[in-house]
């Protein structure tokens, strides 16, 4: 069934306005019974009549009322509202159900909600009030009470009705929303741009809703962020077009929210973008044409920490990060990856715009390091750029920006190794470099697969009886042609894939195996153990930072049958500051199993005389660049106290890189204790090593009084 519509009102304006049956009620009858109240207000907004209800709430009879000022009947504090409201309706503007209190005199005011029809006469504009006392809840009390806005229009774009939260939104200083609808385009804009106005075309709507997340700026410049849709429909009876805008205040929840992505892009310290978002900036502006990147980090920064605490140091790189939004131009995007590094991305094609931006970075440094610690501090950049400027060597295209990143930290690397305080560029000879480094990490993953790594055993010599007291076992693999793979090449690839501690597992399983078949073969000899060559292993700092590095030795050396007391730990100086808070406790609990602990390549990292003593260390090996020293040099003058320091410490002294007969006299001179290098023996297969042993082996005093 459908809805019938109403009858037709009257046909022209010189009809009857009123059509009735004889036996139908008077025209008075029905205005008696028409609402709570009804009022009609002449042009010159006297009240020209009133129904019965109406007087009644009032507390006046109806004569009393009649004649008196529209005005007199509302209550003082909505007379701005009622005048505003009067000077719409004057004007060709109705808005239905306004909510106006009445004025009583002394007792409790009252409200009521209010339809208005405007009459046409010859006099001027004549109204009709018609209405009912309010309920505890009207509709329009409901709509405000959930904070929704609504705002209706016609096909003219003639605003017909409004609630109040809308008004308080939208509407002038005295909450009046404006006549049209096109009046408050301008007030939207985007809710994290507020100065960017965005115009919606209100007018020109079609058949489907809209749906918006805007800011609004109220009448006080207040900034609120909105949920809006717009919905246009037809009358049911009339036909007519119009449409509906709800708005609902949403300024918490996008604060809320903007709050969670600025923590989840955002570095905590800084402010500057995170790793995460700093890569998605980056390949977004690759898309649109070349990106520099610099990347770079203070130098010595792990000193300064340590040196001033914490608390200084993040002061350093918060004011460091200042300096580089004040002094980099706009358009870069600033980065923070972690820790004391940083990157930045930029729009260019010029190498030198690139060049220019990271001595602009070397400088922030400079000032951030006198501004908050005053002391000179230094930065290391590296950059990359993607082709299509004036690049020197030809670069080719990096496809996104991970490999940019990627580039640009190698440059930084070669920056470092080379002097720090300094800016690198990655060049077609690192890419190259790089290529290779990406195939020897393929070469060594394939080998690590396989199970093809590979030891040789260096003989580690008593330089006074010729007595084999160790070895030193070193990882090897081997090309497609079967020839070794140098070392240096291999092992750097190892480390930077993370592939290093996959191969010190398959080196220390090769050397528990050793040292199993040396014992057995000393035990068919009948010699005393005390004889058995010690073998050292060279662990990486990922493997000695392992938190179960104990228990996987004793278990790997148990699952051969192989005594930890016949296995040296070999730790890099140059690693050692690093991992001895981390592996202390596992070193000291593997000495006490037995197991022996040397620093390698001793006198070439950082590691203090405090650090040695304080550490479960029994062996010092001198680094070979010392070994090669001149009577009288620094060089010699540093390995006689490393050999000094060794004494003073009651560990054994091993030199490395032995290799003629006058390093040795030096070295005897000295007192040093073992020697190892190619003057007294080249690595050897693992079964050859077995057989040299035997047949070299001696009493291994040195040590054995050490321990």
């Amino acid at each position: 069934m459908t809805a019938e519509p109403p009858p037709p009102g009257p046909v022209s304006a010189d009809g009857p306005a009123w059509a009735a049956g004889t036996d139908a009620p008077t025209p008075g009858e029905v205005l008696a019974n028409l609402g709570d109240v009804v009022v009609v207000i002449a042009a010159d907004l006297r009240v020209a009549a009133i129904n019965d209800a109406a007087a009644s709430l009032l507390g006046e009879p109806p004569g009393a009322i009649i004649g008196r000022s529209a005005l007199d009947l509302i209550h003082p504090d909505d007379l701005d509202e009622a005048v505003a409201l009067l000077d719409r309706y004057q004007s060709g503007v109705e808005i239905a159900r306004p909510s106006i209190r009445l004025n009583r005199g002394g007792d409790p005011t009252l409200a009521v909600e209010l339809i208005a029809r405007r009459l046409e006469r010859d006099g001027g504009t004549w109204f009709v009030f018609s209405g009912r006392v309010e309920p505890t809840l009207n509709t329009e009390d409901l709509m405000d009470g959930v904070g929704v806005g609504i705002v209706m229009w016609d096909e003219s774009g003639t605003i017909t009705e409004s609630n109040r939260t809308a008004a308080a939104l939208l509407g002038d200083e005295h909450s009046v929303m404006p006549r049209r609808v096109q009046d408050l385009a301008g007030r939207f804009c985007d809710p994290d741009d507020p100065s960017s106005a965005r115009h919606l075309l209100l007018d020109d709507l079609g058949d489907r809703a809209h749906r918006h997340r805007l800011g609004v700026v109220d009448v006080h410049g207040d900034l609120h962020v909105v949920d809006l849709e717009i919905r246009p429909f037809r009358m049911r009876y009339s036909g007519r077009s119009t449409a509906l805008m709800a708005l609902r205040d949403v300024t918490s929840e996008h604060a809320a929210r903007a709050a969670l992505i600025s923590r989840a892009t955002s570095d905590d310290l800084t402010g500057l973008t995170n790793r995460g978002e700093f890569m998605s900036v980056v390949d977004a502006a690759i898309a649109d044409g070349p990106v520099g990147v610099l990347y770079c980090d203070l130098d010595r920064f792990k000193s300064i920490n340590e040196r001033y605490g914490h608390v200084e140091a993040d002061r350093l790189l918060l004011e460091f990060a200042r300096e580089l939004v004040d002094s980099l131009p706009a358009g870069c995007t600033i980065g923070r990856p972690g820790g004391d590094e940083f990157a930045v991305a930029f729009p260019t094609a010029d190498f030198a715009e690139l060049a220019e931006l990271a001595e602009t970075i070397r400088d922030a440094a400079r000032r951030a390091g006198l501004q908050t610690l005053h002391l000179t501090t230094t930065v290391s950049v590296g950059t990359s750029w993607t082709s299509g400027g004036q690049e020197p060597d030809g670069n080719a295209d990096s496809p996104n920006a991970a490999a940019l990143v990627e580039e640009a930290d190698e440059a930084l690397r070669r920056a470092k190794r080379t002097g720090r305080d300094r800016a690198a560029h990655f060049d077609s000879v690192m890419r190259s470099w790089r290529t290779d480094q990406t195939a020897m990490a393929a070469a060594v993953r394939e080998h690590l697969d396989a199970g093809r790594v590979e030891i040789a055993v260096q003989p580690v010599v008593d330089p006074r009886t010729g007595r084999v007291s160790g070895g030193e076992a070193l990882a090897r693999i081997r090309d497609a042609e079967g020839q070794l793979v140098p070392a240096a090449l291999w092992i750097e690839a190892a480390t930077r894939t993370g592939l290093i501690g996959a191969v010190d597992e398959q080196v220390v399983d090769l050397t528990a195996s050793l040292i199993a078949e040396l014992h057995r073969h000393h035990d068919r000899s009948g010699r005393p153990p005390v004889d058995l060559p010690v073998i050292g292993v060279n662990l990486s700092d990922s493997t000695l930072a392992r938190p179960d590095l104990d228990d996987w030795l004793l278990e790997v050396l148990g699952s051969h049958g192989a005594p930890l007391d016949h296995l040296v730990i070999e730790i890099p100086e140059t690693v050692f500051p690093v991992i001895r808070d981390r592996s202390a406790e596992a070193l000291r609990r593997l000495k006490e199993r037995g197991a022996w602990v040397a620093i390698d390549d001793f006198g070439v990292g950082y590691a203090s005389l405090a650090e040695v003593r304080d550490l479960p260390v029994d062996t010092l090996k001198v680094d070979r660049s010392f070994v090669v020293a001149e009577p009288g040099t620094t060089h010699e003058a540093i390995l006689r106290a490393s050999l000094e320091m060794a004494r003073a410490l009651e560990c054994r002294s091993v030199a490395e890189g032995v290799e003629t007969d006058r390093q040795l006299d030096l070295l005897l001179g000295l007192g040093v204790d073992y020697v190892q290098g190619y003057l007294t023996g080249r690595p050897l297969a693992a079964d050859a090593f077995v057989e040299h042993a035997a047949e070299h082996t001696g009493v291994v005093s040195g040590p054995t009084q050490a321990r």
